[in-house]
């Protein structure tokens, strides 16, 4: 728990020193980058979490893996903090954690949304803008395409779902028909 608290702090801490909102996704890549590289290298995570060894060494490393990963100025500085603090560990937490915060800090939403076939493009934008004014968020849309709901939608936003698919709405007036045919034959 520990580590998680400390890593939506610099994560915080990162976003405070972003003045741009549009460097944000910019760092946020920058972040899965390191992350990634730091978290599938075993001898990294060894060399840069190592306090025994000699610093001015683990920057050069920590300078090298920044430069084939190309990263951004604000996030070198803050994995040059986390080195200096023996924080190394935190960085893919710290990635993950600006990740899920990315969305709120730029006023957006991402959206699902499921249709018996895939949508037009004219389609899918006038959806778009219908969901941008219901939500007041700048709405990230992903369409995913299910024939088993026969027509209509299903969105998911915010982890809740609204089904306005013609599968569950002739469901709902099956159900209908027999509970009303249940009630004819009980008379």
């Amino acid at each position: 728990m520990r580590m998680s608290l400390l890593a939506d702090r610099y994560a915080k801490a990162l976003r405070e020193a972003i003045a741009e909102p549009s460097q944000l996704e910019q760092a946020a890549q920058a972040l899965n980058a390191a992350g990634a590289v730091y978290s599938e290298d075993a001898s990294l995570r060894f060399v840069l979490g190592n306090s025994a060894l000699d610093m001015a060494g683990r920057k050069q490393i920590l300078d090298t893996v920044l430069g084939a990963v190309s990263t951004t100025p604000r996030v070198t500085q803050l994995l040059h903090t986390l080195l200096e603090r023996n924080r190394m560990a935190l960085l893919p937490h710290i990635a993950v954690s600006f990740e899920s915060h990315i969305d709120e800090w730029l006023n957006r939403v991402e959206v699902t949304v499921v249709t018996a076939i895939a949508l037009t493009p004219e389609l899918e934008t006038k959806l778009i803008q219908s969901l941008n004014r219901f939500t007041g968020k700048t709405v990230r849309m992903k369409n995913k395409v299910d024939p088993g709901i026969v027509g209509g939608l299903i969105v998911y936003m915010y982890g809740v779902f609204f089904d306005f698919s013609l599968r569950t709405r002739l469901g709902r007036l099956k159900q209908k028909l027999l509970a009303e045919e249940s009630l004819s034959y009980g008379n």
